[in-house]
């Protein structure tokens, strides 16, 4: 099953335990390295393109971090594990999410356009935080275009995906107001359901401030709830 939200954020909150085998394994790494095609294939492994991607997010190296992403997205695409093949959902789309943190930190239209080409026929299900956080990143590179009714779909798209995740309703809410569409308070509310701290942070947004009517309805609803 597909990480949620509140899977990443509790596993966040633990304290890391490194396991004992950590540095015996470290060890023979370092000797196997020196093999060129098992450094190769390290290279190639999930782990190896996660650790160029991110030492590329290190150097701020944005466009190499998504070229890297691209290709680890097209190279595990249709590959299926023989060892915990429920895990090559999960790699895929950690893949997409780490392509959509790279490429909105370059001005490239044409690179983003691609991952969401990729997206729409990734891999199913359409299920986790990664898949919800690439569809509502999408959400608002369309709401930025002015293609309104594509930035409405993704992010129905990324509150499905992700029903623990409260950031997908609360834009949808935001969306509603500023575009005079659909049942804002709606989906504020279950922005709130789903996060009680969402009620702070739509009491203090500047487009929500603009509709006391609905501000007051909320907190008159949530004002007891606690986070």
């Amino acid at each position: 099953m597909s990480l949620t939200s509140k899977d990443i954020e509790e596993i966040k909150g633990r304290p890391f335990v490194e396991p004992r085998f950590t540095k015996i394994a470290l060890s023979i790494m370092k000797v196997a390295m020196r093999v060129p095609p098992i450094r190769a294939a390290v290279g190639n492994s999930v782990g190896g393109l996660s650790g160029k991607i991110f030492r590329a997010w290190d150097k701020n190296d944005f466009k190499s971090a998504t070229d890297i992403s691209i290709y680890a997205l097209e190279r595990y695409r249709n590959r299926k594990s023989g060892f915990l093949p429920i895990m090559d959902h999960h790699h895929w789309w950690r893949f997409m999410k780490h392509g959509v943190d790279s490429v909105k930190r370059i001005d490239d239209s044409n690179l983003r356009e691609r991952f969401v080409e990729i997206a729409k026929t990734g891999i199913a299900p359409f299920e986790g935080y990664d898949v919800a956080y690439s569809f509502l990143e999408f959400s608002r590179w369309r709401y930025q275009q002015s293609r309104h009714d594509e930035a409405f779909e993704f992010a129905r798209m990324a509150t499905s995906a992700d029903p623990t995740w409260a950031e997908p309703e609360f834009v949808l809410g935001w969306y509603g107001l500023v575009l005079s569409t659909g049942d804002a308070e709606s989906h504020l509310r279950r922005a709130i359901d789903r996060d009680k701290r969402m009620l702070f942070r739509i009491a203090n947004n500047e487009i929500c401030k603009q509709y006391p009517h609905i501000l007051n309805r909320l907190k008159s609803v949530y004002r007891n709830s606690t986070p």
